[in-house]
């Protein structure tokens, strides 16, 4: 299987999108460490502020999927609750309808 083809698909993705996050937060825990040993060069400075940029946009875009999700599960929780509603009445009504059916034959027998 080539390169193309594993990042094309959602698992390859997802593994490509993990190692990229796992080398920048190496990359964090490197230059944190340097700059709290006091040798931090200002390249690394100005490499230290880009990854911890790159991680709040992430940890923002994955929050703001999570809230979808969270909007659209909810949406359905109602969709759900009103179906159950509708079939609990239904059910009502055809349990309502079956014992007029059983009076009528009930008295048609008594004739």
């Amino acid at each position: 299987m080539n390169h193309t083809t594993r990042t094309r698909s959602r698992r390859g993705r997802t593994a490509a999108r993990e190692g990229a996050r796992e080398q920048r937060r190496t990359a964090l825990r490197l230059l944190l460490t340097r700059a709290e040993r006091g040798t931090l060069t200002p390249g690394e400075a100005t490499q230290l502020r880009d990854l911890a940029e790159a991680e709040i946009a992430e940890c923002e875009r994955f929050r703001q999927s999570a809230g979808g999700q969270q909007t659209a599960a909810l949406k359905l929780r109602h969709r759900i609750n009103a179906a159950e509603q509708a079939m609990q009445e239904i059910e009502a009504e055809r349990d309502a309808y079956a014992a007029e059916v059983e009076a009528l034959h009930a008295g048609q027998g008594d004739r």
